[in-house]
């Protein structure tokens, strides 16, 4: 009885240790208070290379997570974007970080000191005298990246252009035509590494869709029973200040996401030489969107603009009607000047709950955001897109694009 007595009280004071030590960890993670407070966080995601002796940043992504919104947004940066770094000869944010790591010969070590060089070039604005901050960083090479996929299982891609490339001496050969895949880690890697005509902006949009594929089969309910070897192989495999109990919050946070919650983009620059540009003022709109100070009024109608870009006839005017049955505002419709494969959403005015709830109605779980809320109006040339409505350059808060895959009112 005594014995008993005694077991029950070792019992209960490990789990009042385990429970104050866990409060401890708590208090001290920046994710985790982010969440008590409903406060974005966002991370650093760096994919390296290795070549000529050197590790390169050659995928750049910004991932910021809304606690308060549900909202992911995965934010790409291209490889050849300036990096005012006064200090440094080199100002390509790939080349900054292959800098970083030849002087601290530790992955992780580069990449945290390239998060407090954003934090304090790119994501500064002087003018609003504000920066985003990047508590925390991820680091994947080719070998971690296999390691996590191998965990997962394969991933669904649907290849629309032929993708042919044949590099001898760095034993890099891709060649996958149009069609449907289930792609294993190894032609997964080839797949995100391919650049083609379109350059970095077409990789990066590859790399979009393959994150948007890698979430839905992360969250798939058959992946419940690998999450301990998909954990183990997340923590083999990346290079991260994010600790194991972080990471256990994340994964419970993250597990509901859907494709509504995510939100894919680009910190669109102009090319100039060897760099790639950004706008002083965009960064201020992209800065006050992640530091989530914009107020939304969420009961104020938003301003839809419906384009076809797929064979179908009349398609944007059918949903243009579709809409307005339902309540929404649609300023204009008109044709895309391409084909598009897949719909999306293009979202200008900030309104998650508006823009979840069409995503929804039309089953559209494409959606890109852009931040620059100063700019009201979309300049679309007239030899990109044809109105047969109103003036061109109405501002709009959504822009919806139907691709081939549309289906709802067929």
């Amino acid at each position: 009885m005594i014995m008993g007595i005694k077991t029950k009280h070792i019992i209960l004071g490990i789990v009042i240790c385990m429970i104050l030590y866990l409060t401890v960890l708590s208090y001290k993670s920046k994710f985790i208070t982010n969440l008590m407070h409903t406060k974005r966080t966002t991370f650093l995601i760096l994919g390296v290379d290795f070549v000529n002796n050197s590790v390169h940043s050659d995928t750049v992504l910004l991932l910021s997570y809304s606690p308060k919104n549900k909202i992911l947004d995965v934010i790409s940066i291209p490889r050849d974007t300036y990096l005012d770094v006064p200090q440094l000869k080199y100002k390509k944010i790939s080349e900054v970080y292959a800098y970083l790591y030849n002087h601290t010969r530790n992955k992780l070590a580069a990449g945290k000191q390239l998060a407090k060089l954003i934090e304090t070039t790119l994501l500064f604005s002087d003018k609003i005298k504000k920066k985003i901050e990047i508590p925390y960083c991820v680091v994947i090479d080719y070998s971690g990246f296999k390691k996590i996929l191998d965990a997962l299982g394969k991933i669904k891609i649907t290849i629309y252009e032929p993708m042919h490339y044949d590099d001898n001496a760095g034993n890099l050969h891709i060649h996958f035509d149009p069609g449907e895949y289930f792609l294993s880690s190894e032609d997964a890697l080839k797949y995100i590494r391919y650049r083609g005509p379109t350059g970095d902006y077409g990789r990066i949009a590859r790399q979009q869709q393959f994150i948007k594929n890698v979430i839905k089969t992360a969250t798939h309910i058959k992946n419940i029973i690998k999450l301990p070897l998909i954990i183990t192989n997340i923590r083999r495999g990346v290079h991260t200040n994010i600790t194991l109990w972080e990471l256990l919050n994340i994964i419970t946070e993250f597990r509901n996401l859907t494709q509504t919650n995510l939100r894919f983009s680009v910190l669109q620059g102009f090319p100039q030489g060897r760099y790639v540009y950004h706008d002083s003022e965009k960064i201020a709109s992209l800065i006050l969107y992640l530091s989530e100070e914009i107020v939304i009024n969420e009961n104020k109608k938003v301003g839809i603009k419906v384009y076809n870009a797929s064979k179908e006839r009349k398609l944007a005017r059918k949903v243009t009607e579709f809409l307005r049955d339902h309540g929404y505002d649609v300023l204009s419709w008109g044709n895309w000047y391409c084909e598009l494969p897949e719909s999306k959403i293009i979202d200008y005015s900030g309104n998650a709950s508006i823009v979840n709830n069409i995503s929804q109605l039309l089953k559209i779980d494409n959606i890109s955001n852009f931040y620059f809320h100063q700019l009201k109006s979309l300049s679309i040339s007239s030899n990109n897109v044809t109105e047969t409505q109103e003036d061109n350059f109405i501002p709009a808060d959504l822009i919806i694009i139907l691709g081939k895959d549309f289906s709802l009112l067929k």
